[in-house]
């Protein structure tokens, strides 16, 4: 017998074989399961807005036809940034009544528009799923509960736009508890049922850029073009405002801010024409400060750090606003109490 012979191992016995295959096959799958186990015990709470009626999300919303969220009622009414309806005292005054909706950069405008404007008393909301159709929804929950604003304003920036091309407004719903929930994209099957039956798997997808309705779109490109389902979403949401607005007898701006990018001179104005083309449809005033901030020599002196809106920036805005309000509307700006231009 040779020394090769009498070295090599025995063969393998079938059984050996069959426990070998189990092994691999729960090592694999152990780790999976628990991790399902641990993920439907404590679900991650960016993964919570796409489990629907399982999420454990409560909210204190309903389903609204158009802008598919509203408020249940207005003592349920939490907002993030802004006083509670029961809070405004005296809820009208006899002092012209300014309100503003938006993010920080409407945060900015009305607190800069309450230094200016003395005699006014401005008013900011910000929602805390801050979003334009929740801001509609803000407002409307405010007109219908006895707030009498002068005027409203609604500032939009690029990057908002494009959160609706990523996740359409059609895709929000109410969930059983009265939470926010947002439709997902599919591949298809059986990779559909698999989502469906499996969160960690969710949760993979979801955490991807494969969950988007555009899985390819960069949102820095909205300022190149708005496509065709965004602008029909943006369309329904203002048309809802401009409702608003003939209802309550309402005066509502549409401040169109124009990104960074676009006053460097680094992308072209493309959003700007689309979204004033669709509130001029909707009935409303659209301003859009770009000629200001163009027209400025020291452009990057406009802005901070952060690339908000620095002193000198929030000083040309105010400017071209109110010269705006008053050049296309005399009668109301005196009514609302502006000064002469």
């Amino acid at each position: 017998m040779s020394l090769e012979a009498s070295n090599s191992p025995p063969p393998a016995s079938k059984s050996g074989r069959l426990r070998f295959t189990v092994g691999v096959l729960l090592g694999c799958l152990l780790p999976l399961v628990v991790g399902e186990f641990f993920i439907r015990l404590r679900p991650p709470e960016d993964i919570k807005v796409y489990l629907g009626d399982e999420s454990n999300l409560t909210g204190i919303y309903q389903p609204d036809p158009v802008l598919r969220a509203s408020y249940r009622s207005v003592d349920l009414y939490k907002p993030f940034e802004a006083p509670k309806l029961a809070d405004i005292k005296p809820l009208n005054t006899e002092e012209p009544t300014w309100i503003f909706f938006g993010n920080s950069f409407a945060r900015g405008l009305s607190a800069s528009m309450r230094a200016r404007l003395k005699t006014h008393r401005i008013l900011f909301f910000r929602e805390s799923k801050d979003e334009l159709h929740l801001r509609v929804g803000q407002l409307r929950l405010l007109l219908e509960n006895g707030l009498k604003p002068d005027h409203a304003f609604f500032t939009l920036i690029p990057s908002e736009v494009s959160q609706y091309v990523m996740r359409p407004l059609d895709w929000v719903y109410v969930n059983r508890q009265g939470a926010l929930c947002t439709n997902f994209n599919r591949p298809g099957e059986p990779l559909n049922t698999l989502l469906d039956r499996s969160w960690i798997a969710r949760l993979a997808w979801v955490r991807s850029r494969l969950r988007n309705a555009n899985p390819t779109f960069s949102p820095s490109s909205i300022t190149e073009g708005v496509p065709a389902g965004t602008a029909e979403d943006f369309g329904k949401m203002f048309d809802a405002l401009g409702e608003l607005s003939r209802k309550h007898q309402v005066p509502i701006t549409v401040v169109i801010l124009p990104e960074r990018r676009q006053i460097l001179g680094k992308s072209s104005y493309a959003l700007q024409a689309t979204m004033t083309s669709l509130v001029k449809s909707a009935g409303l005033d659209s301003f859009d400060p770009r000629e200001t901030f163009l027209a400025y020599p020291e452009k990057r002196a406009m802005y901070l750090p952060d690339w908000h809106y620095s002193p000198i920036g929030d000083d040309l805005m105010l400017d071209a606003l109110l010269a705006h309000l008053q050049r296309t509307n005399p009668a109301s700006a005196r009514r609302e109490g502006l000064p002469p231009p």
